[in-house]
C-alpha cells in the first residue's frame, strides 16, 4: 500500500472517529468541566443571585479517596497467578517487579490519581504504556592525563569526548648517546560524556480530547482505529530522528488547540498553545500517532500497524506491531459502546436545579432584609430615600409616605427541597455522607447496625465501580507492563523488594499468556485488616497449640506470614525486620509428625516400669563389670608371673651367650696374634735374604765385567722383584680385616679375610 492510498484511510479514520469533531460526547465532557469548575451557567440576571454549587466536584471528589484507598492499600496492586505447575516463583517475582515499575518507575498513585478523576468527571479516562530507551548522559572532567590513560579511558565504549586540551611536559630533544630524537611527551585535559544507557516502561495519562478511536470500536483491544493527538515541536520531531526537511515542510496549524474540551480546561488567556512560538523550531505540529488495521502488505489479511501521521498531510513512519498501548476506565459503562457514563453526568442536572433554587433563597434572603420601598409622589425627598446608610434621615412631608413592601420567606420551603436532591444524588453516585465522614447530627438516635447498613448500601455502587476499574484498564494496563518487560528488557535489573536486593531478568519468565491478572478489592481499611489479622492469628495459636506443629490446618510458616501482615497493615514494609523469615525446608522439618503422647498414668508407669528395669540391668551390669575385673586381675597376676620367669630365663640365656662370646673372642685374638706373628717371621726372614741377595749381586759386579754377568745379575733381579711381590701381598694379607667364622651353634671355627 502506497502512502497516499494510506492517508487517505488514515483521513476518513481520523474525520469520523469520537474526539476529532464536536458529538454529545465531546459537548458532555466540557460541559462536564465547566460544572466542575463551577463556572456560570449563562442564564443569570444582573442584580440577582449567580451562586453556582458544587455537587460535581463534590461527587468526583468524595468517590475519589474511597477508589484510591481500595487500590493503593496494598502493596500488590494486581497479582499474577500461575496457570501451569512450575511457574509460581516467575508468577511471584512478575508479580514485585510490576508493581515496582507502576509505581515507583512512574509516579504510579499520581497516574492513579488523574486518571481515575478523568474516568469520574469525562466518561472515561486513558493512560498510555511504552517502553522508552533513554540515555543519561553525565559529564567528566579529567587532567594531566597520559598517552596511555588516555587510551584506557576511551576503551569504554561509552566515552564519548567532549573537548580536549593538549600541554607540553617535555619538548623534542635528540638522546647524547645514540643521537636519535625523543618525542615530545604531552598530558591530556578532557571532557567526557559518559552515555549511561537505560530502558524502563513509561506511563502517562491521555487528555480525553487528545484520545481518538473509531465509532464502529466497543474497546481498545480490539479496536479497528485509535489515535493518540498529540502536539510536538519541530525539535521533537527531529530528534525523534525524522528528516528535517520534511518537518519543515509540515503546517503548524491545530484543531486541537481550539477543541472546546481544552478550552474548558484552561482558564481564559492560560491555553498553553494559543499562540505559535516565533522560533520556528518551537513551533507546534499536530501530530497522530494511529493504530490502525488495515492491508498494508497487500496479502488480503488486515495486520495492526503503527502509522505517524504528521500536520495530516505527511507519513513519517509506518511499522506493524502487536498490540495498542492504551488502557480505558469507565466508572458507568454503556453496552455495546465505547463511551459510557460518568458521575458528573449523574451530578450536573442537580447541580443545575441546586444552584437555582439556592439563589432563588439568596434573592428572597435579600429581598427580606433589604425589601423595596413605597413612597408617596411629592411627599418624600427622593435623594434621602435612595441614599442608603446607617442612622441616615429621609426627609417627608407626611407621616407614613415611605413604607417597605413585605416580601414572604421562602427559605423554609426551599430547604427539604435541597435535602432531596442530595438523597437523589446519593443515590445516584453512592457518595454519602457515612462513607465521607460522619455528621455527628446522623449519630442521635442511629444504632450501630443502622450505621454500618448505611455504610455498606453507600459503598456497594463504589466498590462497583471499582471492581470494574480493576477488570477493565487496571488488568489491561498491567498486562501491557508485563508484555513489554518481556519484550524490551534483555538484561538484569538489580532492584530492592521487601528489604532485599533481588536480580530481576524477564527473560526467565516463560510468557504472557502463562499467568492470570487478580486484583485485589474488598480486603477493607487498615484498621480491618488489622483486625482480621489478628482473629485470625487467634485461631491459628489456638490450632498449634492444641493440635501441635504438625496438624493438618496451620502451619508455622502460615502463622509467620499472619504476623508479617499484621505489620505490613501496620505501616511497615518489611515484617523482617520483626520476625525471621521461615523458609519452606524449615516450615517442612518443624511440621514433620511427632510421637503420639500417652495419658500421665499410663506415662508414669511405663516411666516406673523403665526405672526398675534400668536398675536390674544396672545390677546386672555392675556384676558383670566386677566379675569381669576380678578375671582382669587374675589374668594379669598370672601373666605377671610368667614375665618374671620368662625374664630370669632370659638373664641366664643371655649371660651363657656372653661367656661364650668372650670366650670365642679370646681364641680369635689367640688365633690372630699367632698369624700376625708368625707373617713378621716370615717378612723378617724375606727382608734379610733380600739383602744378602743384593749384597751379592753387587759383589759379582764388582769383580766381573759387564757382559758375563749380564745374565746373573737378569736372573737375580727376578728373583729379587719376585720376594718384593710376596712382601707386598703378605703385608696386604696382614692389613686385610679379619672377620670370624662360626659354625651352625654359633661357634668360631676360623677367621676369613674381608668383611
Amino acid at each position: 500500500m502506497d502512502d497516499n492510498k494510506l492517508k487517505g484511510i488514515l483521513d476518513s479514520e481520523i474525520e469520523n472517529s469520537i474526539g476529532f469533531v464536536e458529538t454529545e460526547t465531546t459537548d458532555d465532557r466540557s460541559k462536564a468541566i465547566k460544572y466542575y469548575n463551577r463556572e456560570p451557567y449563562g442564564n443569570e440576571v444582573e442584580g440577582r443571585s449567580s451562586i453556582v454549587t458544587g455537587e460535581v466536584a463534590e461527587v468526583v471528589d468524595g468517590a475519589l479517596p474511597q477508589l484510591l484507598r481500595i487500590f493503593t492499600q496494598s502493596d500488590e496492586l494486581v497479582r499474577f497467578e500461575p496457570k501451569f505447575p512450575g511457574d509460581e516463583e516467575a508468577a511471584k517475582q512478575a508479580t514485585e517487579y510490576c508493581n515496582l515499575v507502576f509505581f515507583q518507575d512512574n509516579d504510579g498513585v499520581i497516574l492513579m490519581h488523574d486518571w481515575f478523576k478523568d474516568a469520574l468527571l469525562q466518561k472515561n479516562g486513558i493512560v498510555k504504556y511504552w517502553w522508552e530507551d533513554s540515555e543519561d548522559p553525565i559529564k567528566e572532567k579529567y587532567k594531566d592525563l597520559n598517552a596511555e590513560e588516555l587510551t584506557m579511558l576511551f576503551a569504554d565504549n561509552e566515552m564519548e569526548l567532549v573537548s580536549q586540551d593538549m600541554n607540553e611536559v617535555t619538548p623534542e630533544s635528540v638522546d647524547p648517546v645514540t643521537g636519535m630524537p625523543i618525542p615530545a611527551t604531552y598530558s591530556y585535559d578532557v571532557v567526557i560524556k559518559k552515555k549511561k544507557e537505560a530502558g524502563r516502561v513509561k506511563v502517562e495519562n491521555v487528555p480525553p480530547e487528545e484520545f481518538l478511536i473509531s465509532k464502529r470500536d466497543k474497546s481498545i483491544r480490539n479496536a479497528r482505529f485509535v489515535a493518540h493527538r498529540v502536539m510536538m515541536t519541530r525539535s521533537d520531531l527531529v530528534a525523534a530522528g525524522y528528516s528535517q526537511d520534511v518537518v519543515d515542510e509540515l503546517p503548524a496549524y491545530s484543531d486541537l488547540t481550539y477543541s472546546p474540551e481544552r478550552i474548558a480546561r484552561y482558564d481564559r488567556g492560560e491555553m498553553p498553545d494559543e499562540a505559535q512560538s516565533l522560533d520556528f523550531s518551537m513551533q507546534e505540529i499536530e501530530v497522530f500517532e494511529c493504530y490502525i488495521r488495515t492491508d498494508l502488505d497487500d496479502d488480503g489479511m488486515a495486520e495492526l500497524v503503527k502509522v505517524t501521521y504528521a500536520g495530516m498531510t505527511t507519513v513519517l513512519d509506518k511499522e506493524e506491531v502487536d498490540h495498542i498501548p492504551f488502557a480505558s476506565i469507565c466508572p458507568i459503562p454503556m453496552p455495546h459502546k465505547f463511551f459510557g457514563q460518568s458521575l458528573a453526568d449523574r451530578a450536573m442536572d442537580i447541580q443545575l436545579i441546586k444552584s437555582t433554587i439556592t439563589r432563588q433563597i439568596l434573592d428572597n434572603l435579600y429581598l427580606t432584609n433589604l425589601p423595596r420601598m413605597t413612597a408617596i409622589d411629592g411627599q418624600v425627598n427622593m435623594d434621602d430615600l435612595l441614599t442608603v446608610a446607617p442612622n441616615g434621615i429621609v426627609r417627608m412631608k407626611t407621616p407614613g409616605a415611605v413604607q417597605a413592601l413585605t416580601v414572604p420567606p421562602t427559605a423554609a420551603q426551599s430547604f427539604p427541597m435541597l435535602d432531596y436532591m442530595d438523597n437523589v444524588l446519593q443515590k445516584r453516585s453512592g457518595v454519602t455522607q457515612t462513607s465521607q465522614g460522619l455528621d455527628a447530627n446522623i449519630l442521635q438516635n442511629t444504632t450501630a447496625t443502622a450505621i454500618a447498613a448505611m455504610q455498606q448500601a453507600g459503598s456497594g455502587r463504589i466498590e462497583m465501580i471499582a471492581r470494574i476499574f480493576a477488570d477493565t484498564g487496571v488488568k489491561d494496563l498491567f498486562s501491557g507492563i508485563f508484555h513489554l518487560l518481556c519484550k524490551y528488557q534483555d538484561k538484569a535489573r538489580v532492584v530492592r523488594m521487601r528489604g532485599k536486593y533481588v536480580s530481576i531478568d524477564p527473560r526467565e519468565w516463560k510468557n504472557n499468556y502463562d499467568v492470570a491478572i487478580n486484583v485485589g478489592l474488598g480486603t477493607g481499611n487498615k484498621d480491618q485488616q488489622m483486625a482480621m489479622a489478628a482473629m485470625v492469628l487467634q485461631k491459628q495459636e489456638q490450632i498449634l497449640g492444641t493440635q501441635g506443629f504438625s496438624n493438618p490446618l496451620v502451619t508455622v510458616g502460615q502463622y509467620r506470614n499472619t504476623l508479617g501482615r499484621m505489620i505490613e497493615a501496620a505501616g511497615y514494609k518489611d515484617s523482617n525486620e520483626f520476625f525471621k523469615e521461615i523458609t519452606p525446608e524449615m516450615d517442612a522439618q518443624i511440621s514433620q509428625p511427632q510421637p503420639q503422647q500417652m495419658p500421665p498414668d499410663m506415662q508414669a508407669a511405663q516411666v516406673y516400669a523403665q526405672v526398675e528395669q534400668m536398675k536390674v540391668e544396672a545390677k546386672a551390669q555392675s556384676d558383670m563389670t566386677k566379675a569381669q575385673l576380678e578375671e582382669v586381675k587374675l589374668q594379669s597376676a598370672r601373666e605377671k608371673a610368667m614375665a618374671d620367669i620368662a625374664i630370669q630365663q632370659s638373664k641366664v640365656e643371655l649371660d651363657r651367650e656372653k661367656s661364650m662370646i668372650q670366650l670365642q673372642l679370646q681364641q680369635a685374638q689367640i688365633i690372630t696374634d699367632a698369624a700376625n706373628k708368625k707373617s713378621e717371621m716370615a717378612l723378617k726372614e724375606r727382608q734379610q735374604l733380600i739383602d744378602e741377595l743384593e749384597k751379592t749381586r753387587q759383589l759379582l759386579e764388582d769383580r766381573q765385567g759387564q757382559d758375563s754377568m749380564a745374565n746373573a745379575v737378569s736372573g737375580l733381579g727376578q728373583m729379587i722383584n719376585q720376594l718384593q711381590s710376596n712382601q707386598a701381598s703378605l703385608a696386604q694379607a696382614m692389613n686385610t680385616p679379619k672377620t670370624l667364622v662360626r659354625d651352625g651353634n654359633g661357634k668360631i671355627v676360623g677367621i676369613k679375610a674381608g668383611e
